[in-house]
């Protein structure tokens, strides 16, 4: 491993503990947040997302979905946010040849399922939210062209570490928003 993911690794176990305490829910979440952490370092160091990690999350997911107890809406929450920012990155893939890498979209896939579908599109918004702006960066200092393949996992990891420990939190704002507006 390298030095980024031992970075990555302290910061998502301290996040962890901050926002959730000493809890058993922070164990999920500190190992939620390290497997991210293992995705996005091994895409900026090797280009690849190890499908172990996807793995990984995926039966974090289902651990998380037994510890809080199975019922037929957090199933279907679960499967949505498998499936809202997932299959929408293949189909995009399956038009423009190399938009994403297999590896984003099975991650994706796996975080949506840990996240749920509020949590999942919180983490697409800052996803692309965050890799848009790193690419127009990118391209105001001329250090690549706009068909310059971009590291997507590291994004990823962000927006659903993100999503995970403020989402809720996130969500509430937005609503309360979009109320004192009407």
């Amino acid at each position: 491993m390298t030095p980024v993911f031992y970075i990555f690794g302290f910061v998502a176990i301290v996040s962890a503990i901050i926002v959730c305490g000493f809890t058993p829910s922070a164990i999920t979440v500190a190992l939620f947040l390290l497997f991210l952490a293992a995705a996005g370092a091994s895409d900026i160091n090797k280009g690849i997302v190890p499908d172990l990690v996807s793995i990984l999350i995926a039966v974090l997911a289902i651990v998380k979905f037994i510890i809080n107890g199975i019922t037929l809406a957090g199933a279907l929450d679960c499967l949505e946010g498998a499936v809202c920012l997932a299959l929408p990155m293949l189909v995009v893939t399956l038009i423009v040849k190399g938009a994403f890498g297999g590896g984003d979209i099975k991650l994706m896939a796996a975080a949506g399922l840990y996240l749920g579908l509020d949590k999942t599109l919180i983490a697409g918004l800052i996803t692309f939210l965050i890799a848009g702006c790193y690419g127009i960066i990118i391209l105001i200092v001329k250090k690549k062209s706009a068909r310059s393949k971009m590291r997507f996992a590291p994004f990823i990891a962000l927006g659903c570490a993100f999503s995970e420990l403020f989402g809720a939190d996130f969500l509430t704002i937005v609503k309360a928003l979009i109320m004192h507006s009407r």
